[in-house]
């Protein structure tokens, strides 16, 4: 059991075109290419006459998923592309080596894909999956101080990951809260009628 998140992830993207789909697991990524990327918002400052700050507001900040995957003999690639362009638009989870740490969770993103060669790695896809505000799921949740429900385009979660009932490759992720947050008990399942193999 190691204390940070750091080690080998395992990533987890979903399909958002309908509600009851699963997950998929997606091959290991190139070694120290898996990175999230936050972009701090734009600050605005009112000055007063001398310089001094009397107020500031500070826009959200953006956030990007990099990773890189090998292409392989045999293996297709986890997104159709055309042209760098990936049609549609997913979630993505990046689970610790070890599970019990939190996680990257991404409730909606685009996707796009730069692609590459080199005799040295050979063939490779460039994934960066773009935040999006994903309205309505109950994993990136929140309530402010104003007591008004907030959907954040990132969240650290502690993940699950459990193999779909009767299905190749396909997988239920649970969701929870980290440590330090008011509830550290509840879980969240997508999809939400989803089976995981043992069930009844």
């Amino acid at each position: 059991m190691s204390v940070t998140t750091w080690g080998k992830p395992s990533i987890y993207v979903r399909d958002l075109s309908a509600a009851t789909n699963n997950w998929k697991k997606l091959d290991t990524p190139k070694e120290d290419t898996t990175q999230l990327n936050p972009t701090k918002g734009d600050t605005t400052e009112a000055k007063e006459e001398g310089g001094g700050i009397v107020d500031s507001k500070t826009t959200k900040s953006t956030y990007e998923l990099v990773y890189q995957e090998f292409i392989k003999k045999g293996l297709p690639q986890p997104f159709p592309t055309i042209d760098g362009l990936i049609e549609g638009n997913y979630a993505i989870a990046v689970q610790p080596e070890d599970a019990e740490n939190p996680g990257c969770y991404i409730g909606k993103s685009t996707v796009s894909v730069e692609e590459s060669y080199s005799s040295a790695d050979g063939a490779l896809m460039q994934y960066t999956h773009k935040a999006l505000v994903p309205e309505g799921d109950e994993v990136a949740k929140t309530t402010n101080k104003k007591g008004e429900t907030v959907y954040c385009q990132f969240r650290w979660r502690i993940i699950t990951a459990k193999k779909a009932k009767g299905k190749t490759d396909e997988y239920v992720l649970t969701f929870k809260h980290p440590a330090g947050a008011t509830d550290t008990e509840t879980e969240v399942t997508v999809p939400t009628n989803g089976q995981v193999e043992g069930d009844a």
